[in-house]
């Protein structure tokens, strides 16, 4: 009696342990989710939505600020366009934009961010696992990519193609200027631009093609060639 009551007592106590060290870790992650959001948009309101943040920035506000152990911090799962395995993107929020290793752009929370979205498997190449229309963010199934066998057309088939466009397929003249100023007008693929050549004709392109749900804003424009833009296929 007295070693199946132990077993009891003990099996109790370790139901607990498990229990509270999980509530611990899921108060953990979601304080951590707030110190995230409340980073990314302090950086918005204070230099705007072009401003680039380095990892170790990251880690030294978010101790200094909270106490939070950069070991705790994977910012890479805070982002549009980059998705880690384990990560439900219903339930993460997305704060900044992956620009290059170390190196993220503060958008801030319900930013209209529209782009692809890469994931990096431990071994093997970067892919292309979904897209970001206007902030919503579209994953193909996981059993997908995880294998590493998720190409764009197979993505093309996997991901939901009911769209709803917000905004009119042609750019007006004023957001083409803004796009072309935003590109020095010149062509995003080669570099050709009318200054050093008068042949070259510029023409104002969707980065996620219109027919897949691509919208006409800023941040989802790019200038173009017309060689480039006529070699350019609809394939994303």
């Amino acid at each position: 009696m007295r070693i199946k009551t132990y077993l009891k007592t003990n099996d109790i106590k370790l139901f607990i342990c498990s229990y509270v060290f999980k509530e611990v870790n899921n108060q953990m992650s979601k304080k951590i989710d707030d110190q995230i959001i409340e980073l990314a948009n302090e950086m918005v309101d204070k230099f705007g939505t072009d401003y680039i943040i380095e990892l170790r920035e990251i880690y030294r506000i978010l101790y200094q600020k909270y106490g939070t152990n950069e070991g705790s911090i994977i910012p890479t799962d805070y982002c549009y366009n980059r998705v880690n395995n384990g990560i439900q993107i219903d339930k993460k929020p997305a704060v900044f934009e992956y620009i290059e290793r170390g190196h993220f752009r503060c958008l801030g929370v319900n930013y209209p961010y529209n782009g692809l979205i890469y994931h990096k498997p431990k071994q093997g190449d970067e892919i292309v696992v979904g897209k970001c229309i206007e902030g919503k963010r579209i994953i193909a199934p996981s059993e997908d990519y995880d294998l590493g066998i998720l190409n764009t057309n197979k993505q093309c088939n996997n991901i939901e193609k009911d769209y709803s466009h917000k905004t009119k397929r042609e750019p007006g003249m004023r957001l083409r200027f803004e796009v072309l100023k935003r590109d020095n007008f010149k062509c995003c693929a080669c570099g050709a631009s009318p200054a050093k050549d008068p042949s070259v004709d510029l023409h104002i392109d969707h980065v996620i093609p219109w027919s897949k749900g691509g919208e006409t804003v800023l941040d989802n424009l790019q200038t173009l060639c017309s060689a480039c833009n006529i070699g350019k296929s609809d394939m994303i």
